[in-house]
């Protein structure tokens, strides 16, 4: 081999050479990012231990970001409330029928408006005509829960042609269980959902039976007048006081207890930018609120805006990011 050949493959093996090297280390490069990619990713703890409590520490720019609103609990000496599920009753007596009284064409006059489902009659008008009987007079407003008929059509002797009920003051049977206070002449009744009206009701007596559901005792009591969604089989709540429970402590305000685990809490600010997480039970509810002692007292500063997004932050370094569950 001449001197130019030999020349030639030496700078050749030095190409590939370099080139492998780069590759290597290319390949290297990639897999260590890929590597530090795939690591779990753990948000960072503010929870600390400051003189043997678990708090979470925040400073300025967090406390900000998240929103936070404080308040003092005051000592307060209101009466508990109690609260009774129940449910709202039909009553057959507060329905009423209007049927065709021969057989014949049904027709309604000039400007007279043929009810529909859910509309609102009143008691006493002239309604519609089957062939040349009477008119139909509606005997008892309410509301349309049923149309037998329409105007045009050819209808029986009998059949029914308007069914309506009379909700204007619901009936509810309230389950009274053994631990709870005599029977109230009075309480406020409420749907059982959150922010729920509540309207003023009369004891009327005793049940004739049990509660369905809970086989408890029971009490019916009767609506002063009727609301929105107030509608038989609906959940209810009774609200009563219950004079004979422990009624000194502190009110804690509702919008400032969270739930976890089963169970409901509050967090207490303890110096500047230190919150601590307590137990507040929910079983003396009151106006605004629960009446809480124990671990919570006057004086003490509670978070009445941003508790939920405290309890996220407690528990956000439980998050991983990357690991799939199994592995």
């Amino acid at each position: 081999m001449r001197w130019p050949v030999r020349v030639l493959v030496l700078a050749g093996l030095v190409v590939l050479a370099v080139f492998l090297v780069v590759t290597y280390r290319e390949h290297q490069a990639q897999l260590a990012a890929q590597a530090a990619r795939d690591q779990p990713v753990v948000a960072p703890s503010r929870l600390k231990d400051v003189e043997g409590q678990a708090m979470l520490v925040l400073d300025t720019a967090d406390i900000a970001r998240l929103g936070l609103r404080t308040a003092a609990l005051r000592s307060s000496s209101a009466t508990p409330v109690r609260r009774l599920a129940g449910e709202l009753i039909p009553e057959p007596d507060r329905i009423t029928t209007v049927r065709a009284p021969i057989a014949g064409r049904l027709a309604v006059a000039e400007g007279v408006h043929w009810p529909a489902f859910g509309d609102r009659v009143s008691p006493g008008g002239e309604i519609a005509q089957v062939s040349d009987a009477r008119p139909l007079v509606v005997p008892r407003g309410g509301v349309v829960t049923q149309v037998g008929a329409q105007p045009g059509e050819m209808v029986q002797a009998g059949q029914l042609l308007l069914e309506i009920t009379d909700y204007d003051r619901p009936l509810a049977r309230i389950a009274w269980p053994p631990d709870a206070p005599p029977a109230a002449p009075e309480v406020e009744l409420a749907l059982a959902t959150p922010g729920a009206t509540s309207v003023r009701a009369r004891l009327v007596g005793a049940a004739p039976s049990a509660d369905p559901v809970t086989r408890l005792p029971a009490y019916l009591y009767r609506a002063e007048r009727t609301w929105a969604g107030a509608r038989p089989g609906a959940a209810v709540v009774a609200s009563i006081r219950d004079r004979a429970a422990p009624s000194r402590g502190v009110i804690v305000p509702d919008h400032a207890v969270v739930q976890w685990e089963g169970l409901t809490w509050a967090f207490l600010e303890r110096g500047a930018g230190r919150f601590r997480r307590v137990r507040v039970p929910i079983d003396r509810p009151v106006a605004g609120g629960f009446l809480a002692a124990g671990e919570v007292a006057a004086g003490d500063t509670v978070v009445v805006q941003g508790a939920e997004q405290l309890l996220s932050e407690e528990f956000r370094a439980r998050v991983t990011v990357g690991d799939e569950p199994g592995e």
